[in-house]
């Protein structure tokens, strides 16, 4: 009969001890591993559009420097990747070396000056994080390649630069950029891109060839 009645009183009296135990082995590891929980983000990009506003400059032509100010919209398929539409108009500067060449006189230039672009493609955001300025403020941040289809309307020179002839061309980009978001629906962004675009080939001046302009910009996005 005692042995009965000690036995009740262990089965009693064992969780209580036991949960005290696992109480001070989880205080006593809990501060020595130091775990560090990283929150999920406030906000997703998913099933939503954002338009950027972006000015930038392509300083690798040696003949004329470009100046595109465009839009680019994307919409969102899932958090990581999105559809693109990139419309944008170049603003012209003939570099020192054009002014050169025209002293020369005629026919000694050829020189062909892209005006606008309509891209499509899409794009794949690679890397995300966060950063924390003091202890009260948390901003996002990601990095993105994208890949882009479409045409460019150009001007190229015949002989002389009073002679001038338009010129459609399909063009193709590849790019990595960075966004860094101000507040849940505005971001900063930097971008670089390579184009490539067929020059105008004819027998009046046109050389031929592919085009390679290289563009570096910066803009601001609004996600709605």
């Amino acid at each position: 009969m005692k042995k009965t009645v000690f036995f009740l009183l262990l089965v009693l009296v064992s969780p209580i001890f036991g949960s005290s135990l696992d109480s001070e082995v989880d205080k006593y590891w809990g501060a020595r591993r130091q775990i560090v929980v990283i929150q999920q983000k406030e906000f997703t990009k998913n099933a939503k559009t954002e338009l950027t506003l972006l000015g930038g400059i392509v300083p690798n032509d040696a003949f004329n420097t470009p100046y595109p100010i465009g839009l680019k919209a994307e919409y969102y398929m899932s958090e990581f990747f999105a559809l693109t539409l990139n419309l944008s108009y170049m603003i012209n500067s003939d570099t020192g070396v054009t002014h050169t060449i025209e002293e020369l006189g005629p026919g000694l230039r050829y020189i062909e000056k892209p005006n606008y672009q309509a891209m499509f493609g899409a794009s794949y955001s690679f890397l995300y994080g966060k950063v924390a300025f003091g202890k009260t403020t948390l901003t996002y941040f990601d990095s993105y390649a994208f890949m882009e289809l479409g045409v460019v309307g150009a001007t190229y020179t015949k002989n002389s630069a009073a002679n001038e002839a338009n010129h459609f061309a399909p063009a193709a980009s590849l790019g990595l950029g960075f966004r860094f978001y101000l507040s849940q629906n505005i971001s900063f962004r930097f971008q670089v891109k390579e184009g490539f675009f067929m020059r105008a080939s004819t027998s009046d001046g046109g050389e031929g060839g592919i085009q390679k302009p290289f563009e570096i910009a910066l803009g601001v996005g609004m996600l709605f």
